[in-house]
Formats: structure tokens, C-alpha cells, sequence
């Protein structure tokens, strides 16, 4: 915990220069997750293991970069909405530097899972930023605080995701890609919709372990809410400006 509070700090720092007006964004995100079943250590029944989450999140100019701090607030659902819900909760801190069509993004997250454990990820992403074609890569490394709890994880590993997004028009985001980590492999695909002049857009994410993932078998996850940001920017334009999908995972440290 100690290490996830110090990281965080020094994101932070690394941003610490004054907030532009002009360039402060607001966003936020609400998003259930449907999970494979998962049996917990030291039981014997599986439980649902879906995630529903709200984001917010803040948007600011920093130094010659940007940065972005996000508080997340949800709860489980562990036994097909019938009482049992564990609450989850953390943030995120990211700070990404946009060099020609690149940009360059360090972040951290940490989240708690009331019935399961806290995690810490710390991740590099490197982006490249077309006219109609986007390329996204990630590598990070996760820590884990009781791994016992956390069925198929180990206290620590490295995970890598690479994600290529095509534009089919300036509304419209179709994504895939593919991630690996020390448990499994797996593939993902989104989609995302913004309406012209909304300031909301709609997306599904789904992703499918290639084999065993975390000790299950076809391991999946389906994902779709609703993105809020303000204004009438395109979804292409929101989405390469922002910050909000530099950590994005199609699978879930826990």
C-alpha cells in the first residue's frame, strides 16, 4: 500500500504545474461488467463475479502534457442480484505528453474489491494517432496485496496489450486487440457510439481467454455503458485527446 501511495504521489508531482482553464476536461463513465463465474479459495460454489462502476474523472494541462485524475465507486454482484454486494472502489492518476501523432503515457491505478483483495498497476502506453486509425500499446506490471483471495493471480506479473481502433466515421470507434499476462492470453473487441452534438457516447467491450485464463476455461468478460464528456466534440476528436482509455484493459486484474 505504501508503494501504490508513493507512486501516486509522484505522478502527481510530475504534473504539479498549473491547471489551464482552457484545457480542463471533465468526463465520466457509468458500466457494468458481466464477469465469468469464479470459484473463491476455500469454497466450493461459483459466484457471478460482475462489476458495476462509476468513473469521474478530470482533465487538465500539465507542464508540456496532460493530466488526468479518475476516482472510481461501485459494487459487486455476486449471487445474480440477490443481496450480496461487496463494494469497489480507487483511482487512477495518468500523465500523457503528445509528441507529433505520438503520444507517451505513464499511469497508475489502485483498486479494491471489498471480497477479494487491492491492486496496484503501473503501466507505460505508447499511442499512435492517425487520421482514421489509432494504435494503442500498454505494459505495466500488477501487484497484488493477498493473492490468496484472488483466484488464478500471483502476488506480482507483467501484462502487455496491444489495440488498434478504426474510425468509421468521426462517431463511430470499432477496437480490437490483443493482451497477454503471466495467467493467460486473450483477444478483446469494442465499439463505441457518440451521436453528433451529444455529450455522451454508448459502448460494449468484449473480450475471451485463447484457452485457460486465471485456472478457468474460455475466461470472458462483456462490458457496455455510457461515457459522459461535455460538449459537442466528435468521438474521434474525445477520444484522441483524452486520457480516459490510456489504461484500459480488456481483462481485469481481478
Amino acid at each position: 500500500m505504501r508503494k501504490a501511495v508513493f507512486i501516486m504521489a509522484a505522478l502527481a508531482a510530475v504534473g504539479s504545474a498549473p491547471v489551464m482553464a482552457q484545457g480542463t476536461q471533465f468526463d465520466a463513465a457509468l458500466a457494468y461488467t458481466a464477469r465469468d463465474e469464479i470459484v473463491l479459495p476455500g469454497q466450493t460454489e461459483k459466484i457471478d463475479n460482475d462489476i458495476a462502476r462509476l468513473t469521474a474523472g478530470l482533465s487538465w494541462g500539465a507542464g508540456d502534457g496532460r493530466m488526468r485524475a479518475a476516482l472510481e465507486l461501485g459494487f459487486g454482484n455476486n449471487n445474480n442480484w440477490n443481496g450480496d454486494y461487496p463494494a469497489n472502489y480507487g483511482g487512477e492518476l495518468v500523465f500523457a505528453r503528445k509528441v507529433g501523432n505520438q503520444r507517451y503515457g505513464l499511469g497508475a491505478r489502485l483498486r479494491t474489491l471489498e471480497d477479494l483483495s487491492t491492486t496496484t498497476e503501473i503501466a507505460y502506453a505508447i499511442e499512435h494517432i492517425g487520421n482514421s486509425l489509432d494504435l494503442r500499446g500498454l505494459v505495466g506490471m500488477q501487484l497484488i496485496a493477498d493473492e490468496t483471495k484472488v483466484p488464478g493471480r500471483d502476488a506480482s506479473g507483467f501484462f502487455v496489450q496491444g489495440e488498434a481502433t478504426v474510425y468509421a466515421s468521426d462517431s463511430l470507434a470499432l477496437s480490437a486487440g490483443l493482451l497477454a499476462d503471466s495467467d493467460g492470453e486473450a483477444y478483446g473487441a469494442g465499439v463505441e457510439y457518440r451521436p453528433s452534438g451529444w455529450g455522451m457516447s454508448f459502448f460494449l467491450e468484449y473480450s475471451e481467454a485463447f484457452d485457460d485464463y486465471r485456472g478457468f476455461a474460455s475466461y470472458d468478460e462483456f462490458a457496455g455503458g455510457i461515457r459522459i464528456v461535455p460538449g459537442t466534440s466528435s468521438l474521434k476528436s474525445q477520444r484522441q485527446g483524452g486520457l480516459g482509455r490510456i489504461m484500459q484493459r480488456y481483462m481485469e486484474a481481478q
